[in-house]
């Protein structure tokens, strides 16, 4: 005899799936993806951000002209570069005329640098300007590249009369870019 066929009872139940649109599901997308913008910035920060805001501009060429950002109490750090700037030109001078391959691909840098406009001549006015400073540069060799072997370096680091460089004398939040700016 066999098992009495029991009874199940069946509920019904609904199922809704709800499809979001196309347009909805890229919606979504852009705000997942949506960059948001940190304004938790130091003072500093927000200095050099509202420095470079208001300086950077560009010239009729389309480079961009990026102002030096200074601390506050830059002309007192920055002190006299000239002297020590000087020394270091005379030291780099004599190991030039040792090596004059150096000394000429050294030279067409520094003359394609003039013509570019990343650098100028100090004219015999400007040396009574208070407000000039020397930038100490020396050439870093890389015999394996296969394009620019020599390359300048600047050095903003030096120290002037106060004891303070460049580098110093400028916000730290921002990048120094040393091929165009002006004081």
């Amino acid at each position: 005899m066999g098992h009495p066929i029991q009874r199940q009872s069946i509920t019904p139940s609904v199922v809704a799936v709800s499809m979001p649109t196309l347009e909805e599901c890229i919606e979504r997308f852009w705000k997942t993806e949506e960059l948001t913008v940190d304004n938790n910035y130091s003072v500093e920060e927000r200095h050099c951000e509202d420095f470079f805001q208001s300086t950077t501009s560009r010239d009729e060429t389309g480079r961009y002209i990026v102002r030096l950002p200074r601390k506050p109490d830059f002309d007192a750090m920055l002190g006299e570069s000239k002297i020590g700037a000087l020394r270091r030109f005379e030291q780099l001078e004599r190991r030039l005329e040792r090596d004059q391959k150096l000394k000429e691909e050294y030279h067409d840098f520094m003359r394609e640098y003039l013509s570019l406009g990343h650098m100028r001549l100090v004219e015999s006015d400007d040396v009574n300007h208070s407000h000039i400073y020397y930038l100490p540069h020396h050439p870093v060799i890389k015999e394996a590249s296969t394009t620019t072997k020599v390359r300048v370096v600047f050095d903003g680091s030096a120290r002037t009369s106060t004891g303070f460089s460049l580098n110093e004398a400028r916000w730290s939040k921002m990048i120094f870019l040393p091929s165009f700016f002006g004081f």
